[in-house]
């Protein structure tokens, strides 16, 4: 019975398919020595995986030589690893219980790649999914976080999780299967270990069928989860435009959707639920707002928001000499050309524009755009501040800022880099020498 449960669970869910080939993660406790008997007897195909960590000494090389005694036994393939777990979770500025995780799922994923394997298999139970609700709940998360640990994600499976602890202690123990004992986890240094131990126990006082009751629960999280991932993408669809880099949120329409849709919006961007909070509260507000998350840029405008990831470019200023023929500004190439005769036919190109060589003051500065600039449009005779161009061009916050501007050493702004140049540097009947500038995109 047991046996046909853990082959009806795989088949039911679509683990995998017949005659593939799975890695197995193998750490020698109960759990995954359960799983690895389970796939023998079931006749798989499979090889193992182990990770020693470096955590515990001669119990981590106990635990390593054990896993490899068991493959040997089964007669599958066998691949181990040593990890110096504290010097990588002190150089990533993480925990250890962090970095072990990040170690192992990389390993396994390369061996995976390497050995043709189709999917790795780890030995979370019901129980391990009791534990992350939990844990989950306890240092605060959204809905996706009650959904417990399923049972595919990805490349990875875990085709215990039809089965509780209990079930688990008592095919072993009626089994006979040997299996070594982490002793790590019976510390309470570690949250997980903490609510294993005390948190649950105390739980099931309360409600002697908790494992029946969280199961019921968990499923019922995932079809909310399912349902609430279904109208995201529908007001994504809806709301939400994607030019290159760069996203577009209508703001009206978001206003109008409930925190927990913004929430699950804005999450893949890295804003966590404070975060859109405050978002939120500051709809309203003068434009030009900004917040950031680790890796994306967000600015509140007049009618839409706009998010961008954050990039290492540079939007310092740089000087241009006479003698300069090449120049670079962020993305942007520039070519400067001193003609010696005035051109037959002047290109009308806006990458490309030829200035009155005399009215120029070495050094040029090519820059971002700031708070006051004002041009003469070319073809006007009147002033005009840069931002109200640029707000009848409807440019963004960000694109406003990505523009390079060509400024004449006495400050006046010669060019709005591919878009118009200044009236004051236009060339006439007199002008008596050209240069030349053209602009062209790196990437």
């Amino acid at each position: 019975m047991f046996l046909a449960r853990f082959i009806d669970f795989i088949e039911q869910n679509c683990l995998f398919a017949e005659g593939d080939k799975i890695l197995l993660a193998v750490s020698g406790g109960k759990d995954s020595v359960l799983m690895a008997q389970l796939f023998k007897q079931a006749n798989y195909n499979f090889g193992i995986a182990h990770c020693n960590f470096g955590l515990r000494g001669d119990e981590s090389l106990r635990d390593q030589n054990f896993v490899l005694a068991l493959a040997d036994e089964f007669k599958v393939p066998f691949y181990t690893i040593n990890f110096n777990t504290y010097e990588y979770a002190f150089t990533n500025k993480i925990s250890i219980q962090l970095a072990a995780r990040e170690l192992r799922y990389q390993y396994f994923e390369d061996i995976r790649q390497q050995h043709n394997y189709q999917k790795i298999a780890t030995a979370h139970h019901q129980n391990d999914a009791i534990e992350t609700v939990l844990f989950n709940l306890i240092r605060g998360t959204g809905i996706a976080g009650l959904h417990g640990i399923k049972s595919k994600r990805g490349q990875i499976i875990r085709p215990l999780m039809c089965f509780d602890r209990g079930e688990i202690d008592s095919k072993i123990h009626k089994q006979g299967f040997t299996y070594v004992e982490d002793s790590s986890n019976e510390s309470k240094r570690y949250t997980r270990n903490h609510i294993r131990q005390t948190v649950i126990p105390a739980m099931r006082v309360v409600n002697p069928g908790l494992e029946k009751t969280f199961k019921k629960n968990i499923a019922y999280y995932q079809q909310v989860e399912s349902y609430l991932a279904q109208q995201v993408i529908k007001t994504e669809e809806d709301i939400i435009v994607k030019t290159n880099n760069l996203i577009t949120v209508n703001k009206q329409k978001l206003k109008a959707q409930h925190s927990l849709i913004v929430y699950e919006l804005l999450k893949p961007f890295g804003f966590s639920g404070i975060d859109c909070e405050q978002i939120i509260l500051k709809l309203d507000t003068t434009s030009g707002l900004n917040f950031f998350s680790k890796t994306y840029h967000l600015i509140i405008d007049r009618e839409n928001i706009y998010i961008k990831p954050i990039t290492n470019v540079s939007l310092a200023e740089i000087k241009i000499n006479e003698t300069d023929t090449e120049i670079t500004f962020n993305t942007t190439c520039f070519t400067q050309t001193g003609l010696r005769n005035l051109p037959e036919v002047l290109t009308t190109n806006l990458d490309t524009i030829f200035i009155d060589a005399d009215k120029l003051v070495y050094p040029l500065t090519m820059r971002a755009w700031q708070q006051g600039d004002y041009f003469i449009p070319f073809g006007m005779k009147t002033k005009k501040k840069v931002s109200d161009y640029f707000i009848n061009k409807k440019l963004s916050v960000f694109q406003k800022t990505e523009i390079p501007i060509l400024v004449n050493g006495n400050g006046q702004i010669i060019w709005l880099c591919g878009m118009r140049s200044d009236n004051r540097f236009k060339i006439s009947e007199l002008t008596k020498r050209v240069v030349c500038f053209k602009m062209q995109q790196k990437f």
